[in-house]
């Protein structure tokens, strides 16, 4: 009890000291539950052995002083006491969910002319390192970015990329995923272009000292491997269709490397009150996945992934997915009804150089079916997401196919 006290105190005051010394003060909050129960195996819906959930609480303040910016975000997690009676378990890691953590804390200054940095832990939207939002909570880098806009349509990034905090907070307890640390650090350069007819994206990562389990990069002593990657993607509209066009490139410097290359395709238009989304998807026989490196892979930013049908799917070596998707609104119901189906082809078993891949996606077909429910009640926001998984080997269908439950609830302040 007295650590949660002290921790409490400890938070607050940090609020405080930052809120007394800043001028244009800007305080926002969120409390949100999130819920999710399934039938796989032999489980039942809604009962508290299937099922996993939590509160959570988060209050940021920012605010600047002269040129300088400065931010900090506070979390608090609980299952309110509800373990064992309507949940088994949290979402986010057990060792966060007894004390208020920070899930940013960091400055923005301007260093030259139109070129500004953001150093300290905090959110970052990169192709292959980005911040999660689908679980309960996100996980944020140690990081510095600099971003220059000194030409016109065109956003100059630097960025260096320290740890991954609370990374495993972004995994998928459900299949028992931890996350990644960038101990070698991690580099990226990205030049964004945006006009009214073209909007084009290039990055390129350099990550040090990574070694991978088949779940995770990280380091070693000193004797992981170098990763490259290069990501690109370009966007433009013909007629009444939106076209988006992506490319990405993973290699390593390991023995025996075998670079990954990704290539994809997704188109959107409306129809009356409907957008119609088609996306497909294929990476290459390589060593690595395609997808966000700072939590095992969970999640990636190709279009075909759906809510578990996801970068543990559809970004690994040798998968070919694709996606079609319906939305619109009901009165003031929104509706999302999305199908996505992948078949991956690698061979799960292989070890390369340094790299022990026997943990990736096994080579399996599996179909993923969504119905998502968004309804705006008073000031909270409710979000439903009904899934359903099968796969084509009975094993896995065994154990992860069937129907999941998932509701969010939040409200901001």
């Amino acid at each position: 009890m007295k650590k949660i006290i002290l921790s409490v105190a400890v938070a607050t005051m940090a609020l405080s000291t930052v809120a007394s010394a800043l001028e244009d003060i800007k305080v926002s909050g969120q409390a949100k539950l999130w819920y999710e129960t399934n039938d796989k195996v032999d489980n039942e819906l809604f009962r508290n052995d299937s099922s996993y959930g939590e509160t959570v609480f988060k209050v940021g303040v920012t605010g600047k002083q002269g040129n300088v910016g400065a931010g900090i975000t506070l979390y608090q997690t609980s299952t309110m006491g509800l373990e064992g009676t309507v949940v088994s378990n949290v979402r986010s890691a057990d060792e966060i969910n007894t004390a208020p953590f920070l899930g940013e804390a960091y400055i923005t200054a301007p260093l030259i002319a139109s070129t500004i940095m953001k150093f300290g832990k905090q959110e970052l939207d990169t192709p292959l390192a980005f911040t999660e939002t689908w679980n309960s909570v996100p996980n944020t880098f140690n990081a510095a970015v600099l971003v220059n806009s000194s030409v016109d349509n065109l956003t100059l990034i630097a960025a260096y990329i320290g740890q991954s905090t609370g990374s495993t907070m972004a995994g998928n307890f459900d299949e028992g995923l931890g996350g990644s640390q960038y101990f070698g650090g991690g580099y990226a350069v990205a030049g964004l272009y945006k006009s009214d007819a073209l909007a084009a994206n290039l990055w390129a990562y350099q990550v040090n000292n990574v070694l991978s389990d088949g779940i995770t990069w990280y380091t070693n002593g000193g004797s992981g491997v170098s990763v490259n990657a290069l990501w690109a993607d370009a966007s433009m509209k013909a007629g009444v269709v939106n076209l988006t066009g992506t490319a990405a490139y993973v290699t390593h410097d390991g023995d025996e490397a075998d670079a990954t290359s990704a290539f994809a395709l997704s188109a959107d238009t409306k129809v009356s009150d409907v957008t119609l989304f088609a996306a497909a998807s294929t990476v290459s026989e390589g060593d690595l996945p395609v997808a966000n490196t700072a939590t095992g892979f969970k999640k990636s930013k190709l279009p075909t992934e759906g809510v578990y049908t996801d970068g543990l799917y559809v970004a690994q070596p040798g998968a070919t997915a694709f996606k079609l998707k319906a939305s619109g609104k009901l009165g003031t119901t929104g509706l999302a009804l999305q199908g996505v189906m992948n078949k991956n082809s690698h061979d799960d078993t292989d070890t390369v150089g340094a790299l022990n891949l026997s943990g990736f996606a096994p080579a399996h077909e599996t179909t993923e079916v969504d119905l998502i429910i968004s309804q705006k009640l008073g000031d909270f926001n409710l979000k439903g997401i009904l899934m359903n998984r099968s796969f084509a080997d009975s094993a896995t269908d065994d154990a992860l196919g069937g129907n999941y439950v998932r509701v969010i609830a939040s409200v901001n302040f």
